[in-house]
């Protein structure tokens, strides 16, 4: 079925054809629109229909967010009446944001890099951060959070689809670089590049987790960047734990996730069971013998991946995520109406 036409009508055809395409108007799934308009200059035409996709999607939401309140009522309109007949355990009740509990501990999500994404992928960054609040608010003890490089185009995302998050607890959003506000001797970058293995979480330090959705172009930018600025880096020790079976490069609210249940239970391997995807450990193996002799065939292992695979992997596992993060994102707020 087609999803674009020209919107001409008999009497025209002859006036038509000798119009210029690019001015004709056009119709995409009830949106009309022609090739001259400002906002396509220098693009294709395949990147003019995702800008129109995207376009659709964002004025469909509040159908779909309907259609998602009323099966999320029914849903809970069941579990009672199951509850009430004996079935099944309780609703788990609401965590209230005065019900938070909060340590000593801090973290930064650096920002600063909404230049290198595009705007799918800044949608999905903020998406993910949502999803870091939604963790911190159900953890045994949360993290103070303070958003760096806090921009514009992170903002204006923010503002049109989680204008509440102003009123989150304990996070700070600073448009500002974590330099000025933090001792540099007590931060530490976490990268998947880095040499150093963090073996725990210190107390006094403040962990830094780089805020981008990049599907693997920029290699290495977070460690560079540390390196730079003389900050300390260190990667979280899933190896030593589990071989994944695609790359180990993690999206920011797993990072976060995987920190709160480290809190928790002073565990990594219990923090990255309990977090990492399934999909990703189905085929991995988990490791419980000799720690030296399971690195060793890690690496071995590694040496033998083949790089091309490892990208497509990694591709289609962001773009999973991407479209998770955005469903939780909309079931988050009908949750909370």
């Amino acid at each position: 079925m087609a999803t674009e036409t020209d919107l001409t009508t008999p009497q025209a055809a002859d006036t038509n054809a000798s119009q210029d395409p690019s001015t004709q108007l056009r119709n995409y799934k009830g949106i009309q629109y022609s090739y001259d308009e400002p906002r396509f200059k220098g693009l294709s035409k395949n990147a003019i229909k995702r800008l129109l996709k995207d376009q659709l999607w964002d004025q469909t939401r509040p159908q779909r967010l309907q259609v998602k309140r009323e099966k999320h009522k029914k849903r809970i309109s069941e579990k009672r009446k199951q509850y009430e007949q004996g079935n099944a355990p309780p609703l788990p009740k609401r965590v209230k944001t005065a019900d938070m509990v909060f340590g000593n501990r801090k973290a930064i999500i650096d920002c600063s890099f909404s230049d290198l994404m595009t705007k799918k992928e800044i949608d999905s960054m903020q998406a993910q951060l949502v999803r870091c609040y939604s963790a911190n608010r159900s953890a045994k003890e949360a993290i103070h959070l303070n958003i760096s490089g806090f921009d514009d185009a992170l903002k204006t995302v923010f503002d049109k689809r989680t204008p509440s998050y102003t009123n989150w607890r304990n996070v700070d959003w600073d448009p500002e670089p974590y330099e000025k506000s933090f001792d540099k001797e007590k931060l530490v970058y976490l990268s998947a590049d880095s040499d150093v293995v963090a073996k725990e979480l210190e107390e006094d330090k403040v962990y830094i987790i780089g805020g981008i959705v990049d599907k693997n172009r920029y290699k290495g930018l977070c460690q560079d960047k540390a390196v730079a600025a003389g900050i300390a880096t260190a990667q979280l020790p899933i190896g030593e734990y589990i071989k994944l079976a695609s790359r180990k490069v993690l999206t920011v609210n797993q990072v976060y996730e995987i920190m709160l249940k480290w809190v928790e239970h002073r565990d990594w391997k219990k923090a990255f069971m309990e977090v990492i995807p399934l999909r990703k450990l189905k085929d991995s193996e988990i490791f419980d013998g000799d720690e030296s002799q399971d690195q060793a065939k890690d690496g071995q292992e590694d040496e033998d991946d083949d790089e091309a695979l490892q990208q497509e992997d990694e591709a289609a596992r962001q773009e999973e995520e991407i479209q998770a993060a955005q469903e939780q994102q909309e079931e988050s707020q009908i949750a909370q109406e």
